[in-house]
């Protein structure tokens, strides 16, 4: 039977002849599920910790600058009407800084309300919510562990949470647990608990009730859930006379039951698709990486944009890209098999990085990683290839017969911050061939990326213009002469004239949410500066962003709390840019 694809069957004493299923035991297996879910372990682990915790101690985390908020500097989100809050999380749901994310997230997830005060309530379940919806569930899920939201008004929601987050991640042991805390007490809409419970008792082997209680489903539901039933009778290995013969995905009357379809569809080997991605793209990655019947290249795609926004680990990912069945025949004609696969930049990732692997000798091995390293740069994602690759580079001796990569192996490590071993490639490569313009740009790139302030890193900027200069792009020269202007040494830095472009097509910003950071900056309101940037700046990327409204965002953070955030946000802004 099909459930016994990702399950251990545990044969329970029954009658050979009764049309039982077999029950079976829901726990994870120890290959590619526990692998990829290794985040969600060590998530769960520091969710039991905080709740273990004294509800008032405050959170510790080096990497985070808005450690240092306490609760008088909470008071500004605090001090806003709950419609205002409201209105800045439902325009803030596509930060594509991944910087700025982050703080974004360090600020909201900091929960120590005082619930007995209903608008604090209101505020916790509002950023629960803008989590859950902004694709972000496993933060969601975690904020909700932290706190007894038992018989709190907005309780239903904080248990759809709690039971899609599993589902998603394919807890099944645990999701039938939590449901069978709660079957009797709450009723959630849609019926999503009952067809839960229908999914669980086929799991458990009881038959019959999931048919007596699904027999009742389609007698009270308004609209059948066609989804459901071919899953439901899928999973039984019985056909669904329907015209339906796949899986209908539509964000607008499915998005309620897309985990609970994820782990039937699993159970039952249907694959899913682009369609059922691109409902929720961030959150539902995980249950198409683990679904083994999807297409080998969605499943890459959903790893790779996990591993971006650090929902997976770099082994998750790479125990994907070796699980791509590539035969002998492909992995032995290259040339070929690159044509072939030459519209699915996916699979090519993974091609390539098989490709290295199997290479006996070292200097073919590293030829294939250099050729991996440029595939992946040519379509911006070289963050994923240096991190795959960072085992490997270890492997490789500093010799003379390797010294004409010297400068792609600094950058390498560069990426992975080992700037130790960076540096060595460099010098080794500059000892014995002397500097030239390869190698000088690693080295810039090395001073940049191991810079640990931001005046430093403003200095190196300043004192490599001529090689920023020579890239010869006008975004790029504004983006100088902002930073310049930041540093007090743009005396000498002139924008060149251009009066074919008299307009800008880069939109501003309203005049109140300029104000709104003016007044942030002047008053040394972190919290009030980076909320009201974090909406200027939603659905942009850097280079999208107007100059005069860039530098005011980096005015801003030059003054913002932690040294580290302007660092980090230049040279997220330089990659952008292409300027790196």
């Amino acid at each position: 039977m099909k459930i016994y694809i990702f399950i251990i069957i545990v044969l329970y004493s029954f009658n050979l002849l009764s049309n039982e299923i077999e029950v079976i035991e829901l726990h994870e297996n120890k290959s590619l599920d526990q692998i990829v879910l290794e985040n969600v372990e060590v998530q769960e682990n520091e969710i039991s910790t905080n709740i273990e915790s004294n509800e008032n101690e405050e959170n510790e985390n080096e990497d985070v600058s808005i450690e240092n908020i306490n609760i008088n500097k909470q008071s500004y989100l605090l001090s806003l009407d709950i419609d205002e809050i409201e209105k800045i999380l439902d325009n803030s749901k596509n930060i594509k800084s991944a910087i700025l994310l982050n703080e974004f997230t360090s600020l909201l997830e900091y929960n120590d309300y005082d619930f007995s005060v209903e608008k604090n309530r209101l505020i916790f379940f509002n950023i629960v919510n803008y989590f859950y919806n902004s694709g972000n569930i496993s933060k969601a899920y975690e904020i909700v562990m932290s706190r007894d939201l038992d018989d709190h008004e907005n309780s239903d929601l904080y248990n759809i949470i709690k039971i899609n987050y599993l589902l998603s991640t394919f807890q099944l042991e645990e999701a039938c647990f939590l449901k069978n805390e709660f079957v009797d007490t709450i009723k959630l809409k849609n019926n999503l608990l009952e067809k839960v419970d229908i999914f669980c008792l086929i799991l458990e082997g009881k038959n019959l009730e999931a048919e007596l209680i699904n027999s009742i489903l389609i007698e009270t539901e308004t609209a059948l859930d066609e989804n459901f039933q071919y899953l439901y009778e899928k999973i039984r290995n019985n056909d669904y006379q329907n015209e339906i013969n796949k899986l209908i995905f539509d964000k607008k009357n499915n998005i309620e039951f897309m985990y609970l379809y994820s782990a039937m569809a699993r159970i039952a080997e249907i694959p899913l698709d682009q369609n059922f991605l691109e409902i929720d793209a961030k959150n539902l990655s995980i249950p198409i990486i683990l679904n083994q019947s999807s297409p080998i290249e969605l499943r890459i795609k959903a790893a790779n944009e996990s591993f971006i926004y650090n929902i997976i680990s770099i082994d998750s990912l790479a125990a994907l890209y070796q699980s791509v069945d590539f035969d002998s025949d492909q992995l032995n004609n290259p040339e070929k098999t690159l044509k072939q696969l030459s519209d699915n930049t996916d699979l090519l990732m993974a091609y390539y990085y098989q490709l290295i692997n199997i290479q006996i000798f070292p200097s073919e091995r590293l030829q294939a990683l250099i050729n991996f390293w440029k595939f992946a740069k040519k379509n911006d994602l070289e963050l994923i290839a240096y991190s795959l690759s960072y085992n490997i580079i270890q492997s490789i001796n500093l010799e003379s017969s390797n010294i004409d990569y010297s400068a792609d192996i600094s950058a390498a490590y560069i990426y992975n911050n080992d700037f130790e071993n960076a540096l060595k490639w460099i010098e080794f490569y500059e000892n014995s061939m002397g500097p030239n313009e390869k190698v000088s740009y690693t080295r810039i790139l090395l001073d940049l990326y191991s810079t640990t302030n931001t005046e430093d890193l403003l200095t190196k900027i300043n004192n490599n213009l001529q090689f920023f200069e020579n890239l010869n792009m006008k975004n790029n020269e504004e983006l100088i002469y902002i930073l310049l202007t930041i540093l007090g040494n743009n005396e000498n830095n002139n924008l060149s004239k251009d009066f074919n472009k008299i307009y800008d097509d880069r939109l501003m910003p309203s005049l109140f949410i300029i104000k709104q950071i003016e007044e942030a900056i002047k008053y040394s309101n972190s919290e009030q500066f980076l909320i009201y940037v974090i909406l200027s700046l939603n659905n942009l990327n850097w280079n999208e962003v107007h100059p005069q409204h860039l530098q005011l965002v980096l005015e801003g953070f030059n003054y913002y709390e932690g040294e580290k955030i302007m660092k980090n946000l230049v040279l997220e802004i330089f990659k952008n840019f292409k300027l790196l």
